[in-house]
């Protein structure tokens, strides 16, 4: 064989082992991805951590505000609005529940004896009410609630919920939550409320009351006069169509219900959570650049970040949010910015890029939830790239603060370029297409999220996506001491770093959006 040969089968051969060559942005998309710059990002923190917006609180006037500045500043960059009828606005209806003057609970056995009668207080608080109101049913036990067939447990297994009020208990049993038998981030999924009551819905349910210990902060849940902070919301479609009522209960409430049972007597449960319903209408904020590629028109990458925050609590302190999440709106603000500039240039992906500033992620990823039940625009979602908290150097001081549970003590020092990737493990092809988009960026990308006590990999709006089936990820600098305090400010983001995370998400969605579809992998 000659030299010359040789030589080129082991450079082939090198190749091959590295995998596919690192995808390339054509010239006119790396100049408008690379003036992307520290000023113009400054521009949009600084005006959405002011005071002026008032922490853009869901149902403040300040969130609204927000909605309006992230739209004018879509229009001026040249990004098309992707909202309904010509518009920037995906309108999201919500409501605040607050609690009426006669939540009540009612238990009594077959011979019509009352074994409680309970009005809201230390032992029992609701939490969901149905559309047609009050509930009465049979009371039955099922555990913990938790329904996991695939894992071989199953608290419903021979338990007649069907038209029931199941009675459980908060929390996983040690069979599930012990080494070995589920992942951290599993079992806290499984043992949430939310998912306790999608397991009673399933089986049949019509009520569920959660035994979840001593309640004397109830006024947590339902503030006598809630502030904008405190204000919970919840989305109205939810309440249209739930056919289930729920409560906690306190130990001590619970018990003779309890001894009843386990002496097999048929109770009877009539639940009455009387909770006042008030609207609110806030919007997604849509922007979208068009792909080159008609075989791919009904296809889009959705880049999106969440544009609430706290608001203002009842001591009247603004939570402006500067990094939670004004980084991340400010990048992807830019990111749209820099797709625009290539598009004048002749240049666009494959598929169309949405750009989606998501409301209520601090409610619950209220926006995103609704988003992804109806995309808008009607069309299919390939992938998403979430961005949550993009501005600062990861720093934790006190690993017993509840906010950082189940991490370790990190000093900022050794953060200043990390960047945390969550989602690897349910969408590794995406990931790898966000390393190959790192590599003209140069920040040091760490896989290290997707499990924990925490469970970060739930908490922000890519979860939306990939509890969908849509591959996801969630890109995020880490927490730190001002995380949810009123001390996030704009004076503490760091503005070159978040200048590469932005030209990474810039990147990446391009990148993305010209590779084949990445696929989910299914757990």
């Amino acid at each position: 064989m000659a030299r010359a040969t040789i030589v080129f089968v082991l450079v082939w051969l090198a190749a091959a082992r590295q995998g596919p060559a690192t995808p390339r942005l054509p010239d006119g998309a790396v100049r408008a991805v690379e003036a992307v710059s520290a000023d113009e990002l400054r521009s949009y923190v600084g005006a959405l951590a002011s005071d002026a917006f008032r922490g853009r609180g869901v149902g403040d006037a300040g969130n609204r505000a927000a909605e309006e500045f992230i739209c004018a500043t879509l229009r001026a960059s040249g990004v098309t609005p992707a909202g309904a009828g010509g518009s920037c606005y995906q309108a999201v209806d919500v409501y605040r529940p607050a609690l009426g003057s006669r939540p009540r609970l009612v238990v009594s056995n077959e011979d019509g004896t009352t074994l409680a009668d309970l009005s809201v207080g230390v032992d029992f608080y609701p939490l969901l009410e149905t559309a047609a109101g009050s509930v009465t049913a049979p009371l039955v036990y099922a555990g913990h609630g938790i329904s996991a067939p695939a894992r071989k447990h199953d608290d419903y297994a021979g338990v007649q919920a069907a038209n029931a009020i199941v009675l459980i208990r908060a929390g996983a049993p040690d069979s599930v939550s012990s080494a070995g038998a589920l992942s951290e981030t599993e079992v806290t999924a499984l043992e949430s409320v939310a998912r306790k009551i999608a397991d009673a819905r399933a089986h049949g349910a019509r009520g569920v009351l959660i035994i979840g210990g001593f309640l004397a902060g109830y006024r947590t849940v339902w503030p006598e006069s809630a502030s904008v902070r405190d204000t919970d919301f919840r989305l109205l479609s939810e309440l249209r169509d739930s056919t289930l009522a729920a409560a906690t209960l306190s130990e001590k409430a619970a018990a003779p219900m309890l001894h009843a049972l386990e002496a097999h007597r048929a109770l009877t449960a009539s639940l009455s959570p009387d909770l006042r319903v008030s609207p609110v209408t806030m919007h997604n904020v849509l922007g979208m650049v068009e792909g080159r590629d008609d075989s791919h028109r009904g296809e889009m990458v959705v880049l999106g970040a969440h544009l609430d925050h706290d608001g203002i609590d009842a001591e009247g302190r603004i939570y402006n949010g500067a990094d939670d999440n004004a980084s991340g709106t400010a990048a992807v603000l830019a990111a749209a910015a820099a797709f625009a500039r290539a598009a004048a240039a002749g240049e666009r992906p494959a598929r169309a890029v949405l750009f989606a500033f998501w409301n209520g992620e601090e409610k619950g990823s209220l926006g995103a939830q609704a988003f992804v039940a109806a995309p808008q625009p009607g069309r299919h979602v390939t992938a998403n790239l979430n961005l949550d908290m993009v501005g600062r150097h990861e720093e934790v001081l006190d690993p017993s603060d509840w906010r950082f549970h189940g991490l370790p003590t990190i000093a900022a020092s050794a953060t200043g370029n990390t960047l945390h990737v969550l989602g690897y493990s349910r969408a590794p092809e995406l990931a790898a297409l966000v390393r190959a988009a790192n590599d003209a960026v140069g920040l040091t990308l760490q896989e290290d999220y997707d499990n924990g006590a925490l469970g970060l990999l739930q908490r922000s709006d890519q979860w939306a996506f990939l509890a969908r089936g849509i591959p996801a990820l969630f890109l995020t600098t880490g927490l730190h001491p001002d995380y949810h305090t009123p001390a996030d400010d704009t004076d503490r983001i760091d503005f070159g770093k978040l200048t590469r995370v932005a030209r990474l998400a810039a990147r990446s969605a391009w990148i993305v959006a010209e590779s084949p579809e990445p696929a989910l992998r299914k757990r």
